[in-house]
């Protein structure tokens, strides 16, 4: 299964208020920026305050100032060197520095100082899961909800490394436990999505949904929508669902490609076709899809001298590729026939 499905992989959204990324991530910025101001006082009055280090240790982690937010933590450990929630944090700063190994002796080293707390068997999960071995992250999941049942993300954890087994109905029962226990997590209704689109199963349009519930005009839940009216032959709200993720988004390349694809193979509106497939290759001249696409909307147009253009440069980009192959061979064929 490819982890881009799990693993928070950059989401481009736009929130509530209508601030842009970019206003966001400064947003944030901002406040780490004060916070760690805040806290560099109260270290200053209070070196040897151990809780102190340690908030600014995660802190220094956020701001990508590792090897401080490890002095911090160094610090903080000789002071209090039983404290397993330290070693937690320590085990972040391994896994950043690629570490994996003392990353894993940390977290072991704080269910030793205290197994009764899931977080550590949490991270072990996420961990081995990370490391593509499921079966070490199922049992680390296992133990974490054996402390906690009603802890939402333990399920979600098990029900990532479940579908790395292959074992699909076991993940689909976690992830419903999952969404049972927190309704607001964006993230496991868009694995179900994703998880009954490959079963075909109509249930992804649900799901899908549930996930816009929780982010408005969300790019990847707005994307896999618009495929499951297309692929349903729902063309006109297909066609409404890409063009909503063009005006929020409007480096989609994808979409600009299926709605190019739904006006040649579905509407014969060659018009259009040729429209969205000249903006996604405007995004990415290298799209070779969108570039043989628009060579067979040409074609279809009887504009076979543009049409021989963009085959010829589909197989620029790819060599050999078959349905430029193809297309190159009808117009030889028809200028044979002439």
């Amino acid at each position: 299964m490819n982890k881009l499905i799990f693993i928070v992989i950059l989401i481009t959204t736009v929130s509530a208020c209508n601030n842009s990324p970019n206003q966001q991530k400064k947003s944030g910025m901002g406040e780490n920026a004060v916070s760690l101001i805040l806290l560099n006082e109260l270290i200053s009055q209070d070196s040897l305050n151990p809780k102190h280090l340690a908030e600014r240790a995660g802190l220094l982690l956020k701001l990508g100032k590792v090897d401080q937010a490890l002095r911090d933590l160094q610090e903080a450990l000789e002071l209090t060197p039983n404290d397993p929630k330290l070693y937690i944090i320590l085990s972040d700063i391994y896994f950043v520095l690629g570490q994996t190994d003392n990353s894993i002796a940390s977290l072991k080293k704080s269910i030793r100082l205290n197994p009764d707390d899931e977080t550590p068997y949490l991270k072990l999960s996420e961990t081995y899961l990370l490391l593509n071995n499921p079966s070490v992250a199922i049992q680390y999941a296992d133990e974490a909800i054996n402390i906690d049942r009603k802890n939402a993300e333990s399920y979600y954890i098990k029900a990532m490394a479940l579908l790395e087994n292959k074992d699909t109905s076991e993940a689909i029962l976690n992830l419903g436990i999952s969404s049972n226990l927190d309704i607001n997590n964006y993230m496991t209704y868009m694995q179900l999505g994703v998880i009954y689109t490959r079963m075909n199963d109509t249930l992804s349009k649900t799901n899908f949904e549930k996930a816009l519930e929780l982010k408005p005009n969300d790019e990847r839940a707005l994307y896999y929508l618009g495929m499951y009216y297309q692929e349903h032959y729902d063309f006109e709200n297909a066609l409404e669902i890409f063009t909503t993720i063009s005006n929020y988004y409007p480096d989609n390349k994808r979409a600009y490609y299926n709605m190019g694809y739904i006006y040649l193979v579905e509407i014969d509106d060659y018009k259009n076709a040729k429209i969205m497939f000249q903006e996604a290759i405007l995004l990415n001249p290298r799209y070779v899809e969108a570039v043989y696409n628009l060579g067979r909307t040409l074609e279809a147009m009887d504009d076979f001298n543009g049409a021989r253009v963009q085959y010829k440069k589909s197989l620029e980009l790819l060599p050999n590729y078959p349905l430029a192959v193809e297309g190159m061979n009808r117009l030889d064929d028809r200028l044979i026939k002439k």
